[in-house]
């Protein structure tokens, strides 16, 4: 689950990035003043879900299972 919530912020980084270089004048400076930044928190974010889930959401081997519930 952490792996998909990782992707997912991944995904809501590179919209805002898109975003802040789409819209045009006379707002541009001050989106990209919010949007360019909060792109960053995400991407930096969105990494450290995909790293975690990848390290902890690892799939149990059923027999292994098999073995523990006897």
């Amino acid at each position: 689950m952490r792996t998909i919530t990782g992707a997912i912020i991944l995904v809501a980084a590179e919209q805002s990035y898109a975003h802040a270089h789409l819209i045009g004048f006379p707002h541009s400076e001050s989106t990209r003043h919010v949007l360019l930044p909060v792109s960053a928190v995400l991407a930096v974010g969105g990494l450290l879900f995909l790293i975690w889930g990848l390290i902890s959401d690892t799939p149990q081997d059923s027999a292994s299972k098999h073995d523990q519930n006897q």
